[in-house]
Formats: structure tokens, C-alpha cells, sequence
């Protein structure tokens, strides 16, 4: 079932008291001793000491995590146990440098032996839908052998930003793509040296980009229109591409994928004005990155591509259908598609074994209220479990979420969404699809650990700090709260 909601503002300073009661009246309470992060501050030029023997590095929940030094102006990289914050004997911790207004990006490998971080330093600005758009300015690459605890720097252009980056199957080698105003690039680097082994030009900038488990490299997306955020984009296009070296293997256009924002009347006047479209469709990769799923943002069909046999096909999300419901649709006369409105934005996760496809989303309108003034409304588009073989509709539920994630056991969903009273996140078991337990004004992060397995932390924020908590299965109740001196990142898996 869809359900309407009208976008609206509030206060910051009367949510953030709202938020603060919040957490002291929830679960999410100290159990044991509050354990307070210190500043951590070594020279700029440590290196770093042996490893840990398996006895010193023994806790319940060895992590890594990045914390922002006050004192040297820096990100670092510090194994922690993520059930106390305390940081894992042997290890100084790795400089990466960084700007404190965006968060590090990073990439971790499949078996968690590497780790790639983005140091930015300032913004990379571009033009877009009649304004300026500004992301982290991405000027180096740190490569870091995580077994070795020794780190590689590479330089990057430094007059554009990164999005995404990924390590090939076997963690030798890291792509990623790199844009400013003019152009985009894909860049190769080896995993161990930073030596730079590949450059190519593509003519978009990847909503998806993936290896398969052949060592091919796969991006998709659609081209922007002549003017960035304003005119039409191009046709939405997937690329399979030699990983080794880039060279172009295959590409496929597909024009019946809306994908993009631009403006549909009222252009010539100011940007307040404008009609504009925004269409953000679901694309996500099986395991063995052989297929892509793309759900369609302005209708329910589902479109794969099949990457080995260079294949396409579109299928409708529907409820499977008896033989005389069959039967007469073989008569039926084709409709036009109905579209949601102004646009729609939607989220997808795979199941492990490839065979579910779990999307949440969006979609939004102008209307006129009473007075004939515009109003911004649009309906939540609820939870379909999709069989990836031919679109049946397994499962529905009515959510709210607009954004979902799937735990790396493929055991639970993590749907995340926002209220008038902030933002919210609810765990969901995945072949149920019940609702286990709901946290208000929490960020839960899905950590690999580094003796294997994975936990769920949970964090909130108090003015200059954050609490942390880690949530445990079945009922995900949450457990002793520690305190760190915050910004703090987790490094998260794939």
C-alpha cells in the first residue's frame, strides 16, 4: 500500500531537543561503564610497528575505524574493538590526512586485506540546474595493506571528485571513477604499489560500477544533457569493459531507463521557477557482478542485463497471475505508462544467492493547494520482494523508507527513512520481512570484522560527541554505549 506525505521544515533546535530525549528514553542505554575516546595525536611522519601477535590483537570485536585528530588537523586509521572503542594493541595509528568538512571516503576488499581512502582538501565545483554544485575535492589515493599495516599514496588529478571506487574480486587491483566539469575517467591502480596501470575516458558518470568474478570491469549510467542538470540527459548505457586494461569489450544503450534531473518548462526563467524531472532508478549487480538488475524509477518493470551472453531483457513487477489472467493479457491492448508525477527516486538490495531483489523508494509532485499556490507532495512507494527470474512479486509491505540496505549474511534488511521528528532506521528479518526492532535519530553501520563476521553499530550524536552502541541478533536490543570524541567513520564492507 502507498502512502501520501507532503515534504515540510522544522526547527533544527527544537528536533535536536526532541533527539536528546529521545536517546535518554530508549533503549540504547550504558550497561556498563562509559568509556570516553582520547585524543590521539603522533607525528605527522610515524610509521608504523609490527603487527599484533593473534594474542595481543584478542577482543570481542576487532574493527577498523577512522577518527578525526583535532590536534594534527587529519583523518587516521586505528583498529578498535567496536564493543568498548579501545584501540587494538601494536598499531599507531595511519595518517590519511583529509578535509573535516566531508567524511573519508573509502573502499575495503572482499577479504578485508585492503583498504582505499580518498584524501580531500577542499571542493571540486561544477555548474548545475542554474546553480553550483560542490562535492570533495579528491587530490590523493591511500592505499593501505591492512595484514602489513603499511600504506601507498597515490596522486590524483586533484580538480575533480571520486565516485564510486571498488577493488577487483581477487584485491589486487582498485578502480575507480574520477570527474571535474569537463569529463570523467575511469583510473586502474594497482592494489599493493599504487602504480597507476589504466586510464580511459567514459561518457558518463556510473550510477553502478562493478567487477564481475572474471575480472571484467561493468559501469552503467546515463550521460548528462548538454547543459548539466537542465537539458535532457542521454540514454542510459552499461559498458563492459577488459579489467586488466579498460579496453571497451561491449556497450548497450537503454533508452527505456529514465535516469536523471532536467528541466521540462518555465526554463528560461530563474531555477525557482523551473518544472523540472528527477528519475533515480534502482541498479545493482549480482554476486558474481554476471548480471545487472535495474529496477525503472517511473513504472514497475524490471530490466536485466545479462553481461555474459550480452543480453537484454524487460520484464513487469506484477503478482504472478493464473492462466486465464495470462490469457487475457495476450489480448490486451498496450497503455501508455503512467507516470509518478515529477519524478521518483528508488533503492535496491540483492539477496546473496541473487534470486531476491528487495526495493523501497519515493515518488514525488507538484500540486496546488487551496489557495492555488504549488505544493510539493508524493507517496511512499512502499517494500517489494521481487523474484530476479522473471518480476514476480514475492512480498509487500508498507514502509516509509526511502533508502535500504542488506546486513552481509543476507539475514536482515536495514531500512532507513526520516520523519518530522528525524531520522529513523528499522532492522527487518528478510525472508519474513518482520519488523524486529526501530531506532530514532540512529546511523547503523554494517562493520566487518577483522577475525571474520560482521556487527551492527548504531550511533547517535551529542553535540561535539557520538554514542555508539553495538546492536546484537535476535531482537537487536542495544547493548553497553560507548563515547568518542567525534567525527568518527566505520569502515564498512561491500
Amino acid at each position: 500500500m502507498k502512502r501520501a506525505f507532503i515534504w515540510r521544515k522544522w526547527d533544527k533546535w527544537q528536533a535536536g531537543l526532541v533527539l536528546l530525549v529521545l536517546w535518554l528514553l530508549m533503549g540504547c542505554v550504558p550497561t556498563s561503564k562509559v568509556i570516553t575516546i582520547a585524543d590521539t595525536r603522533i607525528p605527522a611522519t610515524a610509521t608504523a610497528t609490527a603487527p599484533p601477535t593473534p594474542t595481543e590483537a584478542k577482543t570481542a570485536a576487532p574493527a577498523l575505524l577512522v577518527r578525526w585528530n583535532s590536534g594534527d588537523g587529519r583523518y587516521e586509521l586505528q583498529p578498535v574493538d567496536a564493543t568498548t572503542g579501545q584501540a587494538i594493541p601494536g598499531y599507531i595509528p595511519l595518517p590519511l590526512g583529509g578535509d573535516r568538512q566531508y567524511a573519508l571516503q573509502t573502499a575495503l576488499s572482499a577479504d578485508g586485506r585492503h583498504l582505499a581512502a580518498i584524501e580531500s582538501n577542499g571542493q571540486a565545483c561544477e555548474s548545475n540546474a542554474g546553480g553550483t554544485a560542490c562535492r570533495a575535492r579528491a587530490d590523493s589515493l591511500h592505499l593501505v595493506d591492512v595484514a602489513g599495516w603499511e600504506r601507498v599514496t597515490a596522486a590524483l588529478p586533484g580538480d575533480g571528485w571520486v565516485s564510486p571506487l571498488l577493488f577487483s574480486p581477487d584485491g589486487t587491483r582498485l578502480a575507480l571513477a574520477y570527474h571535474n566539469e569537463a569529463a570523467s575517467l575511469l583510473m586502474l591502480f594497482d592494489a599493493v604499489t599504487g602504480i597507476q596501470q589504466g586510464q580511459q575516458s567514459i561518457p558518463f558518470r556510473p550510477t553502478l560500477m562493478t567487477f564481475t568474478d572474471d575480472g571484467s570491469l561493468v559501469v552503467a549510467g546515463a550521460a548528462e544533457g548538454e547543459k548539466r542538470g537542465v537539458t535532457e540527459p542521454g540514454p542510459f548505457t552499461v559498458q563492459l569493459l577488459d579489467g586488466a586494461t579498460l579496453a571497451e569489450q561491449w556497450t548497450q544503450t537503454l533508452p527505456e531507463i529514465m535516469s536523471g534531473s532536467w528541466c521540462t518548462a518555465e526554463c528560461d526563467g530563474s531555477p525557482e521557477q523551473w518544472r523540472t524531472e528527477s528519475w533515480q532508478p534502482a541498479v545493482v549487480a549480482s554476486p558474481d557482478g554476471r548480471y545487472l538488475y535495474i529496477v525503472h524509477a517511473n513504472e514497475d518493470k524490471l530490466t536485466t542485463v545479462d553481461l555474459d551472453g550480452r543480453a537484454v531483457s524487460t520484464v513487469p513487477i506484477q503478482a504472478a497471475q493464473s492462466w486465464l489472467e495470462r490469457l487475457f493479457a495476450l489480448t490486451a491492448g498496450t497503455a501508455a505508462a503512467k507516470m509518478l508525477g515529477d519524478g521518483a527516486s528508488k533503492s535496491a538490495v540483492l539477496s546473496p544467492d541473487g534470486q531476491r531483489l528487495y526495493v523501497v523508494g519515493n515518488s514525488w509532485y507538484i500540486d496546488a493547494d487551496d489557495e492555488g499556490q504549488p505544493v510539493q507532495q508524493g507517496e511512499f512507494l512502499g517494500l517489494q520482494a521481487v523474484n530476479t527470474a522473471d518480476g514476480q512479486l514475492l512480498q509487500t509491505k508498507e514502509t516509509t523508507a526511502e533508502k535500504l540496505r542488506i546486513t552481509p549474511d543476507g539475514a536482515y534488511l536495514l531500512l532507513d527513512g526520516w520523519d518530522e521528528n528525524g531520522r529513523w532506521l528499522e532492522v527487518w528479518n528478510a525472508v519474513t520481512l518482520e519488523n524486529i526492532t526501530r531506532l530514532e535519530d540512529r546511523e547503523v553501520t554494517a562493520v566487518p570484522l577483522l577475525d571474520g563476521g560482521y556487527a551492527l553499530l548504531a550511533s547517535t550524536t551529542g553535540g561535539q560527541q557520538l554514542y555508539l552502541s553495538l546492536m546484537s541478533p535476535p531482537r537487536f536490543k542495544c547493548a553497553p554505549v560507548w563515547i568518542a570524541d567525534g567525527p568518527i567513520i566505520w569502515i564498512a564492507g561491500h
